[in-house]
């Protein structure tokens, strides 16, 4: 599997011409503006109902911790391949990684792969550098988020993620193995866990913000089992940004945790229109420094 990957990628994969990159940061701001708009009217909601604190928490909070572990992420993917890019370095690719899932392509990690190639990395490298934090988020949300289903809801379900994020942590593993530098390797291996631990917590703190916008009351178990929609929709990575996937998935889980199928489909839109708002500010705020700095 992992030699399987790294040659998809290697064949789909080719160094982008820094004005290249700059035009692909101004489309995805565009796409992320226009799925903005798509995903509020999709959720059809009334201003009136909304509360509106929980939002400005989702906005102001949890969608910077997004793209800080997004961030945190290429810099362990970047340690991998035994690079140190600067904070800036990671917080750009972070914004345009971020924004690239919403093309017809698995476009995150393609992304991450270019910009370790362009900082020296050799394909090879770079790919399985680039997979590694991924892989490792899979896992960790399928074994957590899988044990959280089987608690709220449905065994059966719940322990198939757990196996499938077992199956992955030792792709993961394998990957790891093959790619890290031999000197800190341990500890490298405990920050990627522990970005992507990261991960899962703030997509739960998310997903509960956003279905408490709507005033409905949420566990934080039912919140992770429903953070594995996400993880899911990694796995249909030509659909931008999993468009409608993601929500179908979360609506789907929705009666299997106890809460409403109208409320999983809102609130995986909510998340979403204030998640792509955020991007959207963000890929603006890159586009005028990158300009600053021509």
């Amino acid at each position: 599997m992992p030699t399987a990957l790294r040659r998809l990628l290697d064949q789909r994969s080719r160094p982008i011409p820094p004005r290249m990159r700059a035009t692909l940061l101004l489309v995805t701001t565009v796409g992320v503006v226009v799925a903005s708009v798509w995903a509020w009217q999709s959720a059809d909601l009334d201003l009136a109902d909304l509360d509106w604190l929980p939002l400005i928490a989702l906005f102001a909070i949890a969608a910077p911790l997004s793209l800080g572990l997004k961030a945190a992420e290429f810099r362990v993917a970047a340690a991998i391949a035994d690079q140190r890019p600067s904070l800036r370095r990671c917080l750009d690719v972070a914004v345009l990684s971020s924004a690239a899932n919403l093309l017809p392509l698995p476009g995150s990690l393609l992304v991450t792969v270019h910009s370790l190639s362009e900082d020296g990395t050799n394909y090879g490298t770079a790919v399985n550098a680039s997979a590694v934090p991924g892989l490792t988020w899979l896992s960790v949300t399928g074994m957590v988020g899988g044990a959280a289903i089987a608690i709220e809801g449905n065994v059966w379900l719940g322990l198939t993620a757990v196996a499938g994020g077992l199956l992955i942590a030792v792709v993961a593993n394998t990957m790891f193995r093959r790619t890290a530098p031999a000197e800190g390797r341990v500890s490298l291996a405990f920050v990627i866990i522990a970005v992507e631990a990261g991960w899962l917590a703030v997509s739960a703190l998310r997903l509960s913000l956003a279905v408490t916008a709507l005033g409905v009351s949420i566990e934080p178990l039912q919140a992770v089992a429903l953070s594995v929609a996400g993880a899911i929709t990694v796995a249909i990575g030509f659909v931008p940004g999993g468009l409608g996937v993601r929500e179908g998935l979360i609506a789907a889980l929705a009666p299997i945790i106890g809460l409403d199928v109208e409320t999983g489909v809102l609130l995986g839109s909510l998340d979403r229109v204030v998640w792509l708002a955020f991007l959207a500010l963000a890929a603006l705020v890159s586009v005028r420094a990158h300009r600053a700095d021509a």
